[in-house]
Parts: C-alpha cells; structure tokens; sequence
C-alpha cells in the first residue's frame, strides 16, 4: 500500500522562507544534519527509495475526545469528531488507518449533553431550580454518542493505539487529534498541563510523553489539542516534556487552542453548529476550504505558493477567531527557550529557569529592571517587524495591527497601553456585576425564605411534597408567593443585568485575547531574529527542523496521491 506521507519533516513539506537560513549556515549546519536527522525524517530522507513504497503504511491518526462524565460531555465536541470526518478526504487522510476513542465508547448510557432551544422546562421547574437548584443545568438534556468509536477515551485505549504503533517500524506518520476538556498544571510545574479522558482519567504532558518516547525514531508525530491550557502539550517537543531539558529526537510537532496559563473556547451543549467558534473548526476549515456547517471559504496562502501549510492554518486561526483562545504552536515555545530578550538571558540547556515563565512575563516590568533585550523589543519599529517577519507571521501582524488600530511605531509600547484600558474596563464590569449579583442573591434568599416558610420540604428536590407541588395545582401558591412585591420581577431583573455585564467583560477578553495573539506575535518575529544573530548553530539546526515539520502541506500531499 503506498503511504500518505502527510506529516513529513523534509521533502514534501512547504518549503521553507529563503531568509531562513543562509548558505554559509546551511554548511556549517551539515554535521548537525547528518547525525540530528539519522533516523528521524520519517518517509523523505533522501536515501529513501520510493519503489518500496509499497511497503510503507498510510499515515495513522487517533482521535480522542469527549468529557470526563456526562455533565462534561459537550454535543460540540462529538460535532466536531464528525466534522474531521466530513473532511478527511479534503486533508489528504481518505486512506489514512484512522481510531477514534471518545467517552464511554459504545456503551448504550447516556454519554452525551446537548442543549435544544425548542426544549421547554414548565415553569416551575424554572423557579425552584433557581432559588433550590442550579438553574443552568435545567435545560440540559443527555443522549448517547452516535460515533460508533473505536472505544472510550481512556488511557487502557491510548495504551493500546500506541502498543500497536510502536510496533510498525517502517517509516510512517502519526496524526493525534484531541478534543476534549484539559485542566491547570501545577505551581511548582505549570506546563505540566492535563488533557481530562472518561471516568476522569487523566493524562499529564509528562505521562503522554512516556507513550510518545515508544514510538521509533523514523515515525513523525503531529498534535492537534483544542483543550483549556493545551499548550502545556507543546512542551512534547522537549526531553520528559519538561522546558528545562534538551530538544527531543524525535519528530514531533503541534497547534494548540491556547497558551498553558489559559482557558479555551469550545465547549457548548447547544445543537446548533453555526454557533460553533473554536480552534480545531477555523484550522480544518482553512486547510480544506469548507467550514463545518458546509460553506466553501478561501484557504490561506501567505507565502503564495499555491499550497496552504499547517502552519498558514494556525495563522490562519490567529487571524480570524472570535474567542478568548491565544493560538499557541511548538515552535513559539522553543524561541522562548532558546532566546531571551538580551544575550545573557540565553538559557543554558538544562537551566533551572524557563523562559517562557522568566524572561517573557516580565517584558513589561518597570523601566529599572528591564535589560538591555527588553527595551529593545520595546523599541522595534513595524518597519523592522515587517522585515524579519517570515510570510505566516507577516500576516498575522498586519492584519491584527489593522484590525486592533494601531497607529504608533512602537507597536509593544502600544498594546501595553490597550492592555491597561482593558483590564480597567474589565475590573469596573466585574464591580458592577458583583453588585448585581448581590442585588440578585438579596431577593433569591428573601424568596427561599418565603417559600420555606410555607413549604419546607423544598430544601430537598426528592422529598415527596415536592413531586406533589409540582404536579399540582398547589405550584399556583408557590407562584403566587414568589410574586408579592414584584420580587420575582426583581429578581430576574438583576439576573439579567448581571449577565449582561458578564457579556460585556466577555466581550473585552476576546479583545484582551487578540491583543494578546499580536503581543506573541511580535515577540516571535523579534526573537526568530535574536535567534538568527546569537543562536548557536544547534538551536537554528533544530528551530528550522521543527518550522519545516510545522510547514507541511497536506493539500499538495493529497494531490500527489491523485497523480
């Protein structure tokens, strides 16, 4: 069987930028190529005789997703496991060997929630979940997931794929696709992030790396992770997953819904999919050009070469989602690793300090304890930006810098500045929200008080007076009690405004959010530059290696396989 050489490293992926690299690099680079890429470059090496193709396996996907119970396990997240099956022929993987582990699997329960806006709850239902119960539970309805998976998400299932993997030792490809709920690393560990399975298991960046180290050398693994702090996973790409130690030797790379210290967007139990807005949607509509709900859209093409690369997907993304979500790829953390802001903030490998916790954080400390690095970014003019900027990150520049409306040439200094205005607006939303919502809990406890007082079996849901209130015409003198004094009225009134101001403070963080995308931004296009004037010759050998790994083009992969 031919292989789908989806995920390479070298010969079939974009080419790269012709400022990348010099030649005179290139050279000195050479005895880094021959012992760094031994056993790594997974199907295009040039030694590779393609009339044995018919040896090598398709490329191998696992999908894995859903929630850690029911309670957690978004519709959304089971559209989206169909929508990568919509598209999989439009991405080059039609003959890929694909596995799909999602919640409980094929059991017959009740995995899935979802949200119908034709659902309606009798109003009683609606006034004692909100004064006993949790009324944003009360709409929510439960199926079982209609996939028809492989099995459930767990980590005997992700045992298995990579039992089974590890064992094929001609090159191939790996594709692993993760949607699903992720969780905080710790203080001492903050990139030591969680991706939630079934029953919550739990699968830490540290543990996931354990399986990955099992894989051999000459197969490339790309990661797909839309969790909150997904971007704890980029850290793969290190020994042990841990920043602090060497750059791995195997092919790895990924794109990540967001940084490790952040929530993402996603996760929703309402059926209607054109409301649907989070990262892996806007990066598989950008490499294939049809979104989910069926529309034709233009697949970016920075570098005008005819071709869409993962990575013009994850700009892609940067450029155009309307979340709370800070895109995140594997080669933005090593930059972070690699370069400080000045020279003598360059780590040394296996320091016991991470730059992207140290150095980047305090790029807008107070003026005394900035280095001499720090003010220059502070000093980097959209001129020079617009220079060393290669064609994905160019992009992503001018159409955020257009979008925020910047105007001043020292763009750092001025986003520093709408962060400020921001985190302002936001902290007077959040003042007037709490006393919204004290004004709220004022009238729910004098309502609870009322209601007790003529009925206190309501303190328990189960007790039998309960079921009889609500089936009967008894639930007329609850109506009756709740509306004395318009306290009802009163009540839904404060509610309301207080959504509203958390609407409102919702709204300023998905600004806050591609503030926070050009800030990245920048600091990309100004440490690849550091990189290329003080990096030693193995940390630009390594950085190109993963770009190009990041650069692939699955489009031009599928067309071969056409001819």
């Amino acid at each position: 069987m031919q292989s789908l050489c989806f995920f390479s490293l070298c010969a079939l992926a974009c080419p790269t930028d012709k400022e990348d690299i010099t030649i005179a690099e290139k050279q000195s680079i050479e005895p880094y190529s021959k012992t760094s890429l031994k056993g790594v470059l997974p199907i295009h090496s040039s030694n590779y005789d393609l009339t044995e193709s018919s040896n090598l396996s398709p490329t191998h996907v696992l999908v894995l997703g859903g929630g850690y119970s029911a309670s957690g396990n978004q519709v959304s997240l089971e559209s989206n496991i169909r929508y990568f099956r919509k598209i999989r022929q439009n991405l080059g993987l039609q003959d890929a060997n694909v596995q799909t582990y999602f919640a409980d699997g094929n059991d017959s329960s009740r995995d899935l929630q979802f949200f119908d806006p034709n659902y309606s709850v009798p109003f009683i239902n609606q006034v004692l979940a909100e004064l006993f119960g949790n009324s944003k539970t009360i709409y929510h309805q439960y199926r079982s997931n209609t996939l028809q998976p492989n099995g459930s998400s767990s980590i005997q299932s992700i045992d298995q794929w990579f039992d089974r993997r590890k064992e094929h030792i001609s090159p191939s490809n790996n594709l692993i696709y993760f949607t699903g709920h992720g969780g905080k690393g710790p203080t001492k560990t903050p990139h030591n992030t969680t991706a939630y399975l079934w029953s919550n298991e739990r699968l830490k960046v540290t543990d996931f790396v354990k399986k990955l180290n099992q894989l051999p050398l000459n197969q490339s693994t790309i990661l797909i992770m839309v969790q909150c702090y997904s971007g704890g996973f980029a850290n793969v790409i290190f020994k042990d997953g841990d920043p602090d130690k060497k750059f791995t030797d195997h092919a790895r790379a990924g794109f990540f819904s967001t940084i490790q210290s952040r929530v993402a967007a996603g996760c929703t139990p309402d059926i209607r999919e054109d409301n649907y807005r989070e990262y892996s949607t806007s990066f598989w509509e950008a490499l294939c050009g049809i979104s989910r709900i069926g529309k034709k859209t233009n697949k970016p093409d920075y570098n005008a070469d005819g071709k869409t690369s993962l990575m013009e997907a994850h700009s892609y993304v940067c450029i155009h989602s309307e979340t709370i979500d800070v895109p995140l790829k594997t080669s933005d953390v090593l930059l972070r690793k690699y370069m400080g802001t000045d020279s003598k903030d360059v780590p040394k490998e296996g320091g016991k300090k991470n730059i992207i916790e140290k150095i980047l954080p305090n790029l807008f400390s107070n003026e005394s304890n900035k280095t001499a690095g720090q003010k220059k970014i502070e000093h980097t003019t959209v001129s020079e930006l617009m220079v060393w900027a290669h064609h994905e990150e160019k992009a992503i520049f001018s159409a955020l810098y257009n979008e925020i409306g910047l105007k001043k040439d020292f763009p750092i200094n001025e986003i520093k500045k709408l962060q400020e205005e921001l985190n302002k607006e936001k902290e007077k939303l959040q003042k007037e929200k709490k006393l919204s919502l004290d004004q709220k809990n004022n009238y729910r406890d004098e309502l609870k008080k009322r209601l007790k007082k003529k009925y206190p079996e309501l303190v328990n849901p189960y007790h039998e007076k309960v079921s009889e209130i609500i089936h009967s015409k008894e639930k007329e003198v609850i109506f009756s009690i709740i509306s004395a004094q318009n306290t009802w009225d009163n009540f839904l009134k404060s509610k309301d405004q207080a959504d509203r101001f958390e609407a409102d403070k919702f709204t300023i963080e998905k600004q806050e959010a591609k503030l926070l995308r050009l800030r990245r931004c920048v600091e990309n296009i100004f440490l690849s530059q550091q990189l290329k004037i003080k990096g030693t010759l193995e940390q630009k050998f390594n950085f190109q290696k993963l770009q190009t790994l990041e650069r692939t083009c699955p489009e031009q992969i599928w067309n071969n396989q056409q001819n």
